[in-house]
């Protein structure tokens, strides 16, 4: 953890082996060409100040904004957004792992819409491929749609301007997106999630990892169940901000009611940090960020035992794992039924 000598803890860097960060918060803060120039200056991971960090950046191409936004297209610091400029700002950056600019679907479009959104983004990902040949790092295809039909035409369109070997050979993994609309349907996740894992056994993309962009908080487990990878989740600072505390990946109390003796994370092992979340200092963000950091750990270590749980033989310890997470909890019960019913065989 960044600072950590200075509030004397040990460096948590088992918890920050992947960071994730998009090319359009650039644009978030209506920062100047000069700003914008010498931000790109140093890649994140040479900055002294970032020195301790030495795990994975994925970088997003912030499609999903600027394409939907007219106020965020890279006026402030003139440039124009597009594949090339987006790609070079993913490379200045030091990223790992870079997806191509894309066009999200929204639920409202028609299906000439979204033809024509697969269209464009296919003339993105030709771009994409050929601007990426010395690219060092992983790349994901994005792939848009709520159900199989959407995303096998999905599919069909980008194959029809690049070839599916091409697509086969020059990217590494899949970013679903377009799904942040859907983000509390839960029955619409299970479906994208579930689909998107059949077409991609039936395409050709069976081994590659699966990042699911813009969903985590609550839907984490049962996504992951299905098989999602990874997911871009700042569910933990959001928890914090609102001064929540978690004592699970489901459950938060109001940080005023928290029994710090309780947890084993370093965070709360802290005299120092336990005294700033119990509101002993002199700025929030010295409340917060420890409460953000303690979440973080909460949620990794629940995420590691839940994968423990897929890793083994069968599905028992998968449906135990759920079972015993949702079965007092009201809202996500069903759906953790139906994951269950419907993916794992049951329950007898």
């Amino acid at each position: 953890m960044i600072g950590a000598d200075r509030v004397g803890v040990d460096p948590l860097t088992e918890y920050f082996d992947a960071s994730m960060m998009s090319v359009s918060s650039l644009t978030d803060y209506n920062i100047t060409k000069e700003r914008y120039e010498a931000y790109l200056e140093t890649p994140i991971k040479e900055r002294e100040l970032f020195e301790p960090f030495n795990g994975v950046v994925f970088a997003d191409s912030g499609g999903f904004k600027f394409l939907n936004n007219a106020e965020i297209d890279g006026s402030d610091f003139e440039v124009t957004m597009n594949q090339e400029t987006v790609y070079d700002i993913q490379k200045a950056l030091g990223s790992d792992i870079i997806v191509n600019l894309d066009h999200p679907i929204a639920p409202g479009d028609s299906h000439q819409e979204r033809v024509q959104k697969a269209e464009q983004t296919a003339e993105n990902i030709h771009e994409f491929l050929n601007l990426t040949r010395d690219f060092e790092g992983a790349k994901y295809l994005t792939l848009h749609g709520y159900n199989y039909s959407m995303m096998t035409e999905f599919l069909e369109v980008i194959t029809n301007e690049v070839p599916l070997g091409v697509l086969q050979e020059g990217f590494d993994g899949i970013a679903l997106g377009s799904l942040v609309p859907k983000k509390d349907n839960r029955d619409a996740l299970i479906k994208a999630v579930t689909d998107c894992r059949e077409v991609m056994n039936d395409w050709g993309f069976e081994n590659w990892p699966l990042h699911v962009l813009g969903i985590a908080s609550r839907a984490i487990p049962i996504l992951t169940a299905l098989g999602a990878d990874s997911f871009d989740s700042s569910t933990h600072l959001h928890n914090a901000i609102n001064g929540k505390y978690n004592r699970s990946m489901m459950e938060q109390v109001p940080l005023d009611d928290v029994d710090f003796t309780e947890c084993d994370c370093p965070i709360c092992q802290s005299d120092l940090l336990v005294d700033r979340m119990r509101g002993n200092t002199e700025y929030q963000k010295d409340v917060l960020g420890p409460v953000a950091m303690h979440n973080l750990i909460v949620q990794k270590r629940e995420l590691a035992d839940l994968r423990q749980c897929i890793k083994q033989d069968g599905t028992d310890a998968l449906i135990e794992y759920l079972e015993e997470t949702f079965s007092r909890d009201k809202t996500m019960r069903q759906y953790a039924h139906k994951v269950v019913n419907q993916s794992l065989g049951g329950y007898f």
